[in-house]
């Protein structure tokens, strides 16, 4: 089971028990190939238990290997709730050779104005302050709570919202392939007059 998890992480329980039905001639139930595929994957990479258990120990490896980044660790008590929940926050850059990188990423209780100020002050302390975020220009999928953060810390910053977030709005009011086609063609003008010729198609379509 190892050796399958590790070549295919992916590997759905169905195919398990097929390969252990071709391979040994025996039947497994499914609440068996679930416990087995947990235990592989943890031998594989590690179990959720381990990994926070040595969560400081990577704090101060990113602090080592990386100096001057920012490192911050909270323990709170949630009652049960959720044994290893919570919300992933990132920021990606884009550098002028089109390189995607990582630049920050927090792991919160929940995804709100509160959770994204606290990221968004510190994302913006480690990049030199407001004088330098205010000349960037900050793309998103409009998340929850993070518009309003933008407008206590950031208030003039220049944003943009990612056209396929956009379009899955827009989708459902207006579907089919031509607008999907004009949607994603109107994104990528680089000029205004391109632009509200291609605006004008969709009001066309769309009357």
């Amino acid at each position: 089971m190892e050796k399958a998890v590790r070549e295919n992480p992916n590997m759905k329980v169905m195919d398990i028990r097929d390969k252990v039905s071709r391979k040994w001639n025996v039947g497994i139930s499914r609440n068996m190939i679930f416990r087995e595929r947990a235990m592989a994957k943890d031998n594989v990479d590690g179990s959720f238990k381990e990994q926070y258990r040595r969560i400081y120990d990577y704090g101060h490896e990113l602090l080592r290997s990386n100096p001057g980044s920012t490192v911050k660790k909270k323990a709170e008590n949630i009652n049960g709730e959720c044994k290893y929940g919570g919300e992933l926050l990132t920021a990606m850059g884009r550098d002028a050779n089109e390189q995607i990188l990582p630049i920050a990423y927090a792991v919160v209780k929940v995804e709100n104005k509160d959770s994204w100020t606290w990221f968004l002050d510190l994302l913006i302390g480690d990049l030199g302050g407001e004088a330098i975020c205010g000349a960037c220009t900050f793309i998103s999928d409009q998340q929850k709570g993070l518009l309003t953060a933008f407008d206590a810390l950031l208030p003039r910053v220049e944003q943009r919202f990612c056209v396929r977030h956009l379009y899955s709005n827009f989708r459902k009011q207006f579907p089919g392939k031509d607008l999907k086609r004009l949607t994603w063609t109107t994104a990528t003008t680089t000029y205004p007059q391109l632009w509200e010729a291609e605006m004008l198609k969709i009001i066309e379509i769309n009357l």
